[in-house]
C-alpha cells in the first residue's frame, strides 16, 4: 500500500514540476514579445559589398521563416554580407513608432527608407552562442512615410548561416518592455546564475562532508562547474571572435559534458556508481575526440560538415530525453520518500533536466510551447535554470547545516540531562556511602565506648565490691567510687546521645548536667557559648574524651581551687581552632595537682582528639584551655 502511495506522490511531483516549468516558459516567451508581434512566412534579402552597397539590384533572395524562430538562409546562396528587406505600411505618422528586432548574429546597420537609424559603428552585438542581443530603435519622423516603407537590416555572418531574428514594428513602449525582459532573461538572470553556481561550488568545497556524502557532492560540484561554463559561454561575449567551427566545438562539448555530469550525479551513491563512472569518463573522452575530429575536418571540408554537428545535436537530444525519462521519476521518488533535507535540490535538478531537454530538443526539432504553436522557443531555458540549481544546492546545504546544528543541540541537551542524572545518582550514592560510613564509624566508636565502660566503670565497681566484701572500704570511699562511676557513666551516655549533634549542642548538654553539681557545692556557674550551632561534631569517642577533660577540670576546680565561681567558655579563633576553657577565681592549682596523674591523663585525652591542653594559673584563679581543630 505504501509503495503505491509513494508512487502516486512521485507522479504528482513530476506533473507539478512539468506544469510549473512549462508555465514559466510560457510566461517568459510571452514576455519577450511585443504585443501584436507576428511572424512573416519569409523575408527577402540582397547580397552587399564591403561598403554596404547592393551588388546586384536585380538579385533578390528569400529567407524562409523557421521555428527556431529565425529567418534563415545560407552563405552559399547570398554570401556573408547581406541586407534583409522588411517592407511595412503605415496610415499615419506616429511619434512613438519603434522597430524591435530579436538577437541577430552579426547585426551591422539598420536603415529606414534609405536613412540610417543604426550606423555601422562600434555596435558589438557579438555574444556567446546565443548570438547577439535584442534591440529596438525609434523610427525618426523625418524618415517615416505614409503608405509604403522599407527597413534594411545589414548583417555580416562568420558562420555558414545567414540569419535574421523575428522583428516587430509597433509602439515604442511595447518594444522597450520586450527588450528589457529579454535582457533580464538572457543576460541578468544567467549572470546571477553563474555567480550562485560558483558560490555553491565553493561552499561544497569548504564543507567537511561525511564520507557517505562525498561521492554525491563531488559529482554535484562537477555538474555545477560544467553548468556555469555552459551558461557563461552561451550568455557572455567571448574575449575574441571565434570561428563558427570553434564555437560549435565548445558549445557541443559543454552540452555533452552537462549530459555526462548530470547522468553521473544521478547515479552517485548507487551500488554500481563506481563501475558506471569509468564508462562515463570514457564516454566523455570519446565526445572530445569526436568533436575535435569533425572540427578539424570542417576546416578542410567546409560548410558541409554542418550536418555532422546537426547529427550530434540530434544524438544529444535523444540522450537527454532518455536521461529525463530515468532522472525525473528518480528525483521525484526521492522527493516523495526521503526526508534528508535535499528536496529543494531535487526540485532544482528536475527543472534543470527539463531545461536541458527543451534546449536540446529545440535545437534539433524546432519545438514550440505546448498548446501554443505560435510561440517558438527563443531563449536558452537552461541558462536561467542554473540559478535554481545554485539556489537549490545552497538551500540544501543550509538546511543540512541547520539539521546538523539542531541534532548537535539536541544531543548536547540529552548528554547534559544524562550527565545531570548521573551526577545526581553519584551524589545520592555518595550520600548513602557517607551515611553508611558515618554509621560504621559511630558503631565502632560505640563499641569502643562499651569496652571502655567494661574496662573502666566495670573495673571501678568490681574493685569497690571486692573492698566491701573484704571489709576494707569505709562509707566515704564507697560513696566517692560510686560517684566517680556514675559521673563517668553519665559522660558516656552524653557522648553517645550527642554523637550526631555538633559540639555547641554537646557543651549545652554538659552545662545542664554539671550546673547542678557546681551550684550544689555552693559555687556560681557561668557559661559563654561562642560556637555555631549546626556544625558537625567530632564523633562519639572524641566527644567522650572532650567531656572527660571538661568534667575533670570542673571537678578539680570544685575540690581544689577554693574559689566561688567557675566559668565554661567556648570560642573559635581566626585560624579555625576551637578553644574550650574552664576558669575559676580561686587560689590556683596545688603542686600535687599540677604534676599529678589527673592532668597527665587529661593531656593524653587532648592529644587523642588532635588537640593540646594549656593551663594558666595565678593568685586570681586558674584557666584550663582545651584547643582542638575546628570542623573541616
Amino acid at each position: 500500500m505504501r509503495i503505491w502511495r509513494d508512487g502516486a506522490t512521485a507522479a504528482l511531483v513530476v506533473f507539478l514540476v512539468l506544469l510549473s516549468f512549462w508555465g514559466a516558459v510560457l510566461t517568459g516567451e510571452k514576455a519577450v514579445r511585443p504585443d501584436g508581434m507576428t511572424s512573416r512566412p519569409s523575408v527577402q534579402f540582397q547580397p552587399i559589398d564591403d561598403d554596404g552597397k547592393v551588388i546586384d539590384p536585380q538579385k533578390i533572395l528569400t529567407a524562409p521563416y523557421f521555428k527556431d524562430p529565425i529567418y534563415r538562409s545560407t552563405v552559399e546562396e547570398g554570401g556573408r554580407r547581406v541586407a534583409f528587406l522588411i517592407p511595412f505600411k503605415t496610415d499615419k505618422i506616429e511619434d512613438d513608432l519603434a522597430f524591435f528586432i530579436g538577437p541577430t548574429p552579426g547585426l551591422q546597420e539598420i536603415q529606414l527608407n534609405g536613412q540610417v537609424i543604426q550606423p555601422n559603428i562600434p555596435l558589438d552585438t557579438l555574444r556567446g552562442a546565443a548570438d547577439g542581443k535584442a534591440l529596438y530603435y525609434m523610427l525618426p519622423l523625418s524618415a517615416v512615410r505614409v503608405g509604403d516603407n522599407e527597413i534594411k537590416v545589414l548583417v555580416e555572418t562568420q558562420s555558414p548561416i545567414l540569419a535574421l531574428a523575428p522583428f516587430h514594428i509597433g509602439p515604442a513602449v511595447e518594444a522597450a518592455r520586450a527588450t528589457s525582459r529579454i535582457d533580464l532573461i538572457t543576460n541578468f538572470i544567467p549572470t546571477i546564475a553563474v555567480s550562485f553556481l560558483i558560490f555553491a561550488f565553493l561552499l561544497c568545497a569548504v564543507v567537511n562532508w561525511p564520507s557517505v556524502d562525498r561521492p554525491r557532492v563531488r559529482t554535484l560540484m562537477v555538474l555545477m562547474v560544467v553548468w556555469a561554463a555552459r551558461t557563461y559561454f552561451i550568455t557572455f561575449q567571448t574575449p575574441i571572435e571565434l570561428p563558427f567551427l570553434v564555437t560549435s566545438f565548445i558549445y557541443y562539448l559543454l552540452e555533452g559534458s552537462v549530459v555526462v555530469a548530470f547522468a553521473r550525479h544521478l547515479l552517485a551513491g548507487e551500488p554500481l556508481s563506481q563501475k558506471w563512472s569509468r564508462w562515463f569518463f570514457w564516454l566523455w573522452i570519446a565526445l572530445i575526440v569526436y568533436l575535435a575530429g569533425i572540427t578539424i575536418a570542417g576546416f578542410v571540408v567546409g560548410p558541409a560538415i554542418r550536418e555532422w554537428f546537426k547529427n550530434l545535436a540530434l544524438l544529444i537530444s535523444v540522450a537527454l530525453l532518455i536521461l529525463a525519462l530515468i532522472g525525473l521519476p528518480l528525483l521525484a521518488w526521492g522527493i516523495a520518500t526521503r526526508s534528508d533535507g535535499r528536496r529543494l535540490e531535487r526540485f532544482a535538478l528536475m527543472f534543470c533536466l527539463l531545461a536541458l531537454v527543451v534546449d536540446a530538443g529545440d535545437s534539433a526539432f524546432d519545438w514550440t510551447v505546448p498548446f501554443f504553436p505560435e510561440l517558438s522557443l527563443t531563449f536558452y531555458a537552461a541558462a536561467s535554470a542554473g540559478l535554481l540549481l545554485g539556489l537549490g544546492v545552497v538551500a540544501s546545504i543550509a538546511r543540512e547545516a541547520s539539521e546538523a546544528r539542531r541534532t548537535v543541540i539536541q544531543s548536547n541537551e540529552i548528554l547534559a540531562a544524562k550527565l545531570d542524572e548521573q551526577n545526581a545518582e553519584l551524589a545520592r550514592s555518595y550520600d548513602a556511602q557517607k551515611q553508611m560510613l558515618q554509621r560504621q564509624v559511630m558503631l565502632e566508636e560505640r563499641q569502643r565506648i562499651v569496652r571502655d565502660m567494661h574496662d573502666g566503670i566495670g573495673g571501678q565497681l568490681l574493685g569497690l565490691m571486692m573492698q566491701v566484701r573484704q571489709g576494707g572500704a569505709d562509707k566515704i570511699q564507697v560513696e566517692q567510687g560510686l560517684q566517680s562511676s556514675i559521673s563517668d557513666l553519665r559522660l558516656i551516655v552524653d557522648s553517645m546521645d550527642s554523637a550526631d549533634d555538633g559540639l555547641a549542642e554537646t557543651l549545652r548538654s554538659f552545662e545542664h548536667r554539671v550546673r547542678a553539681q557546681v551550684e550544689a557545692a555552693g559555687l556560681t556557674f557561668t557559661v559563654e557559648h561562642g560556637l555555631k550551632d549546626g556544625e558537625p561534631g567530632p564523633g562519639p569517642r572524641p566527644t567522650l574524651q572532650i567531656l572527660r577533660i571538661l568534667q575533670e577540670a570542673v571537678t578539680n576546680a570544685m575540690r581544689h581551687s577554693g574559689g566561688t565561681e567557675i566559668s565554661l567558655i567556648s570560642r573559635i579563633d581566626d585560624n579555625g581552632f576551637i578553644h574550650i576553657s574552664v576558669r575559676d577565681n580561686g587560689r590556683g592549682l596545688p603542686a600535687e595537682i599540677k604534676g599529678g596523674r589527673g592532668l597527665t591523663s587529661m593531656r593524653s585525652r587532648a592529644e587523642a582528639v588532635g588537640g593540646n591542653l594549656k593551663i594558666d594559673g595565678n593568685e586570681s584563679g586558674t584557666t584550663l584551655s582545651l584547643i582542638i581543630p575546628g570542623p573541616a
